[in-house]
């Protein structure tokens, strides 16, 4: 007890290091919750944006396309025929679906020419899915059986064009045989998803089934469930459902997509930094305790003539460390919910404070990015404070309890 009660004294006897440690371990700790909150609110939203602007909650497709979907393939593809529409209704959670056709082409103005992925919809059910409807900043949505587009802001700015300017979509059917889509730009997009703005070209699903000699053949189904947190037994059951209709139908949650994949494992990479950010912070008490131990020379000294075992004097610094960790750890965990807190009510507008469109450079922002609270992150931290003071400050201790008394006193 006499040598906690020495500790504590310590802590205040030595105010001014004391308060610079403690501050060095909220530094890290703020930061770190900070920069985590973003990562979370970035996820989220690239997660969100996945959801909400290409490929909803659920995707169904024939199991082959899906493998190989990125090639956009017209073999593989599905019939939509109301059997199927009305199985789609009995998804539990269901809210909407919509049918929708993929397709490589080539968009030409007349006087350039750039590859662009084609779409073909059913604008009132694609957009019942998918929230298109805010995003539309110049003209309209098209009808069906209507040669007119929907092009990304990007693609417009890049290809000059306007709403009333007319395209032409080369593509090759079903055949392998050239034809082309003629149609009057009717409306320009411009999504927090950068590949809508850039790559994608709407056409009405009509049309573009007849220009790839398809019928009336589909590439896949998306559908929005009510919320994007659902279990994976509803994917299976449905799966086994629409297997009694077809067996080559497989049925895709959003969690199942390559870009999820990718985001996720780039999270490695983020925590790889933070822990490098906890690491300096580390380093930095390793230092003010070495500091400490190097000042308090003539002290140690004389409290090993007085009789203090070697173990005794460590302990005394290891609990120092310790209170200070824990002074650090809780300014820390305040300063950081203060900066949640802001960040997941106000956020940061990029758009603004860069003055630019972030989705140009694909970046899925184009107002705010928002903050998530993760409550592990606070009580990880704090330990960290705590458990990373009192192991920081073992080794100095030890160095500092192992000198000669004599010596020691008189700093030799």
């Amino acid at each position: 007890m006499f040598l906690v009660k020495l500790s504590l004294k310590n802590l205040m006897r030595h105010k001014k290091r004391t308060i610079i440690t403690a501050l060095i371990i909220a530094w890290a700790i703020f930061f770190y919750i900070t920069f985590d909150s973003l990562l979370i609110g970035m996820n989220d939203m690239v997660f969100q944006n996945i959801i909400d602007y290409e490929y909803g909650h659920i995707q169904i497709s024939n199991q082959t396309y899906w493998e190989n979907k990125d090639e956009l393939s017209l073999d593989n593809l599905i019939t939509n025929d109301e059997t199927i529409n009305n199985k789609i209704t009995e998804i539990d959670r269901y809210q909407n679906h919509a049918a929708q056709l993929n397709f490589q082409a080539r968009l030409n103005d007349g006087v350039n020419e750039t590859p662009v992925l084609g779409r073909g919809i059913r604008p009132e059910q694609t957009f019942d899915v998918l929230k298109y409807k805010d995003y539309i900043i110049k003209g309209e949505v098209f009808k069906m059986g209507e040669h007119k587009a929907i092009i990304g802001k990007r693609l417009s700015d890049i290809m000059n064009l306007d709403v009333g300017d007319y395209i032409t979509l080369l593509t090759k059917t079903k055949n392998d045989t050239l034809n082309t889509i003629d149609a009057e730009i009717s409306g320009v997009i411009n999504t927090p998803n950068p590949n809508i703005n850039q790559n994608l070209v709407f056409v009405p699903l009509d049309i573009s089934q007849n220009a790839l000699n398809l019928n009336n053949k589909v590439s896949h189904y998306i559908v929005r469930l009510d919320s994007q947190i659902f279990n994976q037994s509803i994917v299976n059951s449905f799966q086994k459902e629409l297997g009694e209709i077809n067996s080559n139908f497989g049925v895709y949650s959003w969690r199942n997509l390559d870009e999820v994949s990718i985001t996720k494992a780039k999270q490695s990479g983020n925590v790889l930094i933070l822990i490098i950010i906890l690491t300096i912070a580390a380093i930095g008490i390793i230092n003010i305790v070495i500091l400490a131990a190097l000042e308090r020379m003539e002290e140690i000294g004389m409290m090993k003539a007085l009789g203090l075992k070697e173990k005794e004097i460590v302990y005394t610094f290891v609990i120092e460390s310790t209170g200070i960790g824990i002074i650090g750890g809780m300014f820390g965990i305040i300063l950081g919910a203060i900066s949640v807190y802001l960040f997941t009510k106000i956020g940061i507008d990029f758009g603004a404070f860069m003055d630019m469109d972030m989705t140009q450079y694909g970046i899925p922002i184009i107002s705010k990015i928002y903050g998530g609270w993760n409550p592990k992150t606070f009580i990880y931290m704090f330990f960290f404070a705590v458990f990373g003071s009192m192991l920081a400050s073992i080794l100095p201790a030890r160095w500092a309890a192992k000198k000669d008394p004599v010596k020691a006193i008189y700093r030799r």
